[in-house]
């Protein structure tokens, strides 16, 4: 193969390249979680290293070369199959909840091990022409929290690196994205006199200038959504972001977002009097559809027991069948930073009383009589991280959100440019299976290629009134793809694979950050 020309291009004096895979195995965070790299994790690189070194070698090319092309995908997700594979106790190989014997020892990354040493290959088995609705993404803004320097402090180097400029290379230039929705993240609002110590990182103002300005590259693609952050916790009152909701309804937004465990002033919940005002005021205003953050605990900021614990969703999908509830992360737990507890994503056990994660929100849909293919959506964003690094726990996760949640209604999410480009988690997850073992001990559905396509933007396209069609005959002549396709001829494609995600690496600099979020106060 020849070299990528942004591999030679590089000048000498500039920083070597690290060696990583294609997926990242370090310490993980998006800013909100920190999760240390287990010891799996790390035997897992070396071992995907290990393989690379020997398959450079063996079709005599750079290892970096080889890690950068489809090939390292491919030996990275061979080497996961093995390393699965060689889990032999009554648990998840990633140390999560206990799995019933049997209950994935074949499930694995559906590749050819010839796509190791043959790039043409490999490309065929990691690519794809799927719609791709990506429903959770971000960048922020310092301009919109500079009043809020406390906030601003609080998350340092983050809002240098996750600016429009980079969320337009990394979604659309650096992946197979085909549209997305803009969200944001919890603050203390600034409403009525409070007009200092407060802000979002990406106000409902810029959020909707910011896809106007991308949309516009080229009239009429739309390839960007906005949400409007709703912050019903807000100290001054609930009327104040009801009067947000009538302005923001002329703007055009597609959904509301909302933070119900953020603790500052205090977390709500969605069946209390300031959520059902929420949900009674947007089905009002003709945007019924409400993108719930459940789960992922957000160390210091987060109520885990109260708002952010997914219990009343079942209770609100029921009360309110007009709307629709998208759970963000799908309500999986992460490991907090104190005890690195991996997240119990094996399957749903009816009979259990106190279930964690994705379970509970199965066990309040249940215990509300929602079905699946209802009003209720999981979203993967930042789950991806916890379950595609095992595809035992993969396939147990998707196994039951099809299962519970609907096959018409899990949705792709990846809470980037967080995270970097969203490529990282689209190539696996197209190799990704559920193995018939499973499916017949556990009822899942298969994860075949026509699921996937459901999953990865078809699913999401029904309740954001999207035509997947259109969209994707107009994008041919989107101003932002013609920028892609200049920049793959000229420096060549899989751009994203040696970047590294935009949160904090390290616990220290975690622990600083979140130190830093707590002094954050009230609204002055």
């Amino acid at each position: 193969m020849k070299r990528f020309p942004w591999l030679k291009m590089r000048k000498k004096t500039e920083p070597e390249l690290p060696l990583q895979p294609p997926m990242w195995f370090g310490n993980q965070s998006n800013g909100e979680y920190f999760h240390f790299a287990t010891q799996r994790d790390r035997k897992t690189r070396k071992l995907i290293l290990e393989r690379a070194d020997e398959n450079a070698r063996r079709i005599g090319i750079d290892r970096r070369d080889f890690l950068a092309s489809a090939m390292g995908m491919v030996t990275t997700l061979f080497v996961l199959n093995e390393v699965s594979a060689c889990s032999s106790s009554g648990k998840s190989s990633s140390g999560g909840g206990n799995l019933a014997k049997d209950s994935g020892a074949d499930a694995k990354y559906r590749v050819d091990p010839e796509g190791m040493y043959d790039e043409q290959l490999a490309c065929h088995l990691v690519g794809g022409n799927e719609f791709i609705f990506d429903i959770q993404t971000h960048w922020f803004s310092k301009e919109d929290i500079s009043t809020f320097p406390a906030y601003l402090n609080s998350f340092p180097g983050l809002f240098d690196l996750t600016t429009e400029d980079n969320y337009i290379l990394d979604i659309f230039c650096k992946s197979d994205t085909s549209m997305v929705a803009l969200s944001a993240w919890p603050s203390l609002a600034c409403t009525g006199t409070t007009t200092t110590n407060c802000g979002l990182p990406l106000s409902n103002a810029t959020n909707v200038a910011s896809r106007d300005r991308i949309n516009g590259l080229v009239k009429g693609t739309k390839r960007v959504l906005s949400h409007c952050q709703i912050m019903a916790q807000d100290a001054n009152g609930i009327d104040g972001q009801l009067q947000i909701m009538e302005q923001m309804a002329q703007s055009g937004i597609a959904a509301w977002k909302l933070y119900p465990g953020f603790i500052l002033p205090e977390a709500f919940t969605m069946d209390d009097p300031r959520g059902r005002a929420v949900i009674e005021k947007g089905i009002a205003l003709g945007v019924p559809l409400f993108c719930v953050h459940k789960g992922l605990p957000i160390g210091p900021f987060f109520d885990t027991m109260g708002g952010n614990h997914p219990r009343e969703i079942g209770v609100v999908a029921k009360d309110y069948p007009q709307a629709k509830f998208i759970i963000y992360h799908s309500a999986i737990t992460t490991g907090y930073a104190s005890t690195n507890e991996a997240p119990p994503e094996g399957p749903f056990d009816p009979s259990e009383t106190d279930p964690k994660g994705t379970n509970a929100l199965i066990r309040s849909l249940i215990d509300n009589g929602i079905g699946p293919n209802q009003n209720v959506y999981a979203e993967v964003g930042s789950a991806l991280n916890q379950v595609l690094k095992d595809p035992t726990v993969a396939a147990h996760f998707f196994g039951k959100l099809m299962k519970y949640v609907g096959t018409d209604n899990v949705c792709w999410g990846t809470d980037c440019i967080i995270y970097g480009s969203p490529q990282q988690f689209i190539e696996p997850f197209r190799k990704l299976s559920i193995p018939q073992s499973m499916q017949d001990q556990f009822g899942y559905p298969p994860l075949d290629d026509a699921q996937k396509a459901k999953i990865f933007g078809l699913n999401a396209a029904k309740p954001y009134g999207v035509d997947p069609d259109e969209k994707r005959c107009k994008l041919e002549s989107c101003g932002v793809e013609a920028m892609r396709q200049r920049m793959d001829e000229e420096l060549g494609p899989r751009r994203w694979v040696f970047d590294q995600p935009n949160g904090p690496k390290t616990h220290e600099e975690y622990i600083e950050q979140a130190e830093a979020s707590m002094k954050l106060g009230r609204p002055g």
